[in-house]
């Protein structure tokens, strides 16, 4: 069932209209569904309204006082930093409300599932690109090859190797960027789950058509791949840049950039990271971004790759719209009843044939296209 067929719209709440969740609340109304976004900025509430889009100022507290107004609603999807994603997740199951969630919260998702059960809701985490789409990715390529061997790459980077040092755009959270660099790096070796920090690994490098030759090193963005697929040979996923990024974040790390121990400056108290991050949003806004996501997928007999390049345009990030586009998507499958109670996760979609191919056909849609080599 794709949108309009059935003739019935979906209704979501969209709370946060950073850059996702705005692309997010315009492509679910663009798509037909009756959606209304909120945000505590008032700012980030009237540019969604200088779009002509339906949005409201107000926190999560203020969700169960809209869904009361506008009465049935299909899901709230998520797109609040990692930060506080899973206490704000965890709120809004326990109001029985069904969430759709990209925030790269650090909590272990799985207990959310006896929650979902008990309130008859659907929780999908990690609906983005990476973790996301990548993982819908890794279920459908197992599901047909079988393999047990796989490797992810993925990056968000500046469009073009000289806008900045560090090759990257403002184009989400710049404190969960940094938190990448930061995390234990969890990757699997036979059937055993080891890590690695991502500041200590040497950094190879990989050409991707169309785009060029980009370096890469392990992060922490397996998620629920660790649990779902925790018999694999080799699972790991590693963050795509432009070349010579990886030396310059140990640099700043070595000069404690990354650190979080409270410092003064002029008498306000802040933490090096919280510094960094805030410099970053400022000094990278504006900067033209691309998206690489690749999956390769090895067995006996060969290697399945999957490939996806999202440009930005001059309304939107490449950021944005993939991840948006991807979050709206899954939102449409819980509003068709397509999904299960519990807690889902994105390769459990990939896992399914008919909801596989839903998937790829609303991304080309979407113009978001995955080429397979």
């Amino acid at each position: 069932m794709e949108p309009g067929v059935s003739g019935m719209s979906g209704r979501f709440i969209v709370v946060g209209l950073g850059n996702v969740g705005l692309r997010v609340l315009w492509d679910l109304t663009r798509h037909g569904h009756e959606v209304v976004g909120v945000d505590s900025s008032y700012e980030a509430v009237e540019r969604a309204r200088s779009m002509g889009l339906n949005a409201e100022l107000g926190d999560v507290a203020a969700v169960s006082k809209l869904a009361g107004r506008i009465g049935r609603v299909d899901a709230v999807v998520s797109a609040l930093p990692g930060a506080i994603g899973f206490n704000v997740v965890k709120s809004l199951v326990e109001l029985g409300f069904s969430v759709v969630d990209v925030s790269f919260f650090p909590e272990d998702p799985w207990p959310l599932h006896e929650l979902a059960l008990s309130r008859g809701v659907t929780v999908v985490v990690d609906a983005g690109i990476a973790p996301g789409l990548s993982n819908f990715l890794v279920g459908a390529g197992v599901r047909r090859t079988g393999s047990r061997r796989v490797r992810i790459f993925v990056g968000g980077i500046s469009a073009r190797p000289d806008s900045n040092p560090l090759g990257l755009a403002a184009t989400w959270s710049t404190e969960d960027l940094l938190e990448e660099y930061r995390r234990p790096a969890r990757y699997i070796r036979d059937g055993r789950v080891h890590s690695v920090s991502p500041l200590e690994a040497t950094p190879g490098q990989v050409e991707v058509p169309g785009v060029g030759v980009l370096e890469y090193f392990p992060t922490d963005g397996l998620r629920t791949l660790l649990k779902t697929y925790g018999d694999m040979e080799f699972m790991a996923e590693y963050t795509l840049r432009w070349p010579g990024h990886l030396n310059l974040m140990k640099t700043l790390a070595s000069l404690g950039f990354l650190g979080d121990q409270n410092i003064s400056v002029q008498g306000c108290v802040i933490t090096p990271r919280a510094c960094l991050a805030s410099v970053l949003r400022s000094g990278l806004r504006g900067v033209r971004d691309i998206v690489v996501l690749m999956v390769e997928l090895s067995n006996g007999e060969g290697t399945l790759r999957f490939r996806s390049v999202v440009k930005s345009d001059e309304n939107w990030s490449a950021m944005s719209k993939g991840t948006g586009s991807f979050q709206a998507v899954v939102a449409e499958l819980l509003h068709e009843g397509r999904l299960g109670r519990g807690l889902v996760v994105p390769e459990e979609i990939g896992r399914d044939p008919e909801l596989a191919s839903s998937v790829m056909r609303k991304l080309s849609l979407r113009s978001i296209h995955v080429l397979e080599d």
